[in-house]
């Protein structure tokens, strides 16, 4: 497993549901205690998954980030959105964005988008402190292959690049070299940029001698390119048959007819990447378990979703600042986030980290 990767007890779709449960929730509600308690709970799995910085209370970059976010987003809002009813203070002139007036409803809907960015934020941290590159991977369709091995390269280069930077210092460091303002932070550009392209030319004598190069014929490359284009034919036919006045049955087949374009071609392209697992994850019982509860509670935030109403999520502070609702029930159901540590916890299992 690649280094700062710690080894997870769960398969990689228990992570994958609990990401996507995560952002329902962010997406679905503006509600500031219940933004709170899913903030809590993510914190709670942060701080268990790996991530042992948190209970010794130094924490890393991305928890203090997250909460960082909140004032910022406040600030930002209140400043630059002039709605409300309870003033704090006028602005005056006509400075751009600025002037007008500053009131509670926008401080208080600009930390909760801050708030929600940082549940955001540490929800994609520990996501990607439990789930290895190679399992990420095994998660795209073979006929994103390609893809997926420049989203594996994007994804390892930063920390790549911070860890030859931090040797760089080292280095400096030990022939007495000492790096105290930006001038000094610029001499290290050099270095570090040799070392970037010995790293890339490294990597890509590596892919060519695992087979990366090796590709299908140019006959099958050309098929699926008319295929695309075919499709891109059938959404653009159904799109445009809106303006044309034409039948709305006309442009219902014309993009069942992309869908079934892209399907085919999707499959026809995962058919011609080949792979060799040496490694099979299996779906076991307790990664169901794991993933039971953030099913359910995707499947109540789609329900809620979909209702005309949505009752239970909604609130905004606009136009007159109320206090935000608070159902019990509903805190006890974002709860189901901890499912993955709950069930770590168990005896006979081991721990997120």
């Amino acid at each position: 497993m690649p280094e700062g990767h710690p080894s997870t007890p769960f398969h990689a779709w228990v992570w994958l549901t609990w990401m996507t449960t995560l952002l329902l929730c962010v997406s679905l509600t503006r509600n500031p205690l219940y933004l709170v308690v899913v903030w809590l709970c993510v914190a709670v799995v942060h701080a268990a998954g790996g991530m042992g910085e948190l209970a010794r209370g130094s924490a890393p970059f991305p928890f203090w980030l997250s909460l960082t976010i909140v004032p910022l987003g406040a600030l930002l809002n209140a400043l630059t959105v002039h709605v409300g009813e309870n003033v704090i203070v006028t602005i005056p002139g006509r400075i751009p964005l600025l002037s007008g007036v500053v009131t509670w409803e926008a401080v208080l809907y600009g930390a909760t988008n801050g708030l929600a960015l940082g549940i955001i934020l540490l929800a994609f941290w520990v996501f990607n402190r439990n789930v290895s590159i190679p399992a990420f991977l095994r998660l795209l369709p073979r006929a994103f292959h390609s893809l997926a091995i420049v989203g594996s390269i994007a994804m390892t280069f930063i920390p790549s690049l911070q860890h030859q930077y931090q040797q760089i210092q080292e280095a400096q460091a030990i022939r007495g070299k000492r790096i105290s303002g930006l001038r000094d932070q610029l001499s290290l550009l050099l270095p570090l940029l040799v070392s970037s392209l010995e790293y890339a030319f490294q990597l890509a004598e590596v892919m060519t001698a695992r087979g990366f190069l090796v590709s299908s014929s140019p006959l099958s490359q050309r098929r699926l390119r008319l295929a695309f284009l075919g499709g891109l034919g059938f959404v653009m036919g159904g799109w445009l048959s809106r303006f044309w006045g034409l039948p709305p049955w006309v442009a219902a087949v014309l993009f069942w007819g992309a869908l079934a374009v892209f399907g085919a071609l999707i499959f026809l392209a995962a058919r011609q990447a080949h792979f060799t697992a040496y490694r099979v994850v299996r779906f076991r019982r307790r990664d169901a378990l794991a993933m039971s509860g953030t099913l359910l509670l995707a499947l109540l935030l789609v329900l809620n979703g979909v209702h005309p109403e949505r009752q239970f999520l909604d609130y905004t502070p606009y136009p007159a600042l109320t206090l935000p609702p608070f159902a019990p029930w509903v805190a006890f159901l974002l709860l189901g986030i901890l499912s993955p540590l709950m069930v770590a916890l168990l005896p006979n299992h081991d721990s997120l980290s």
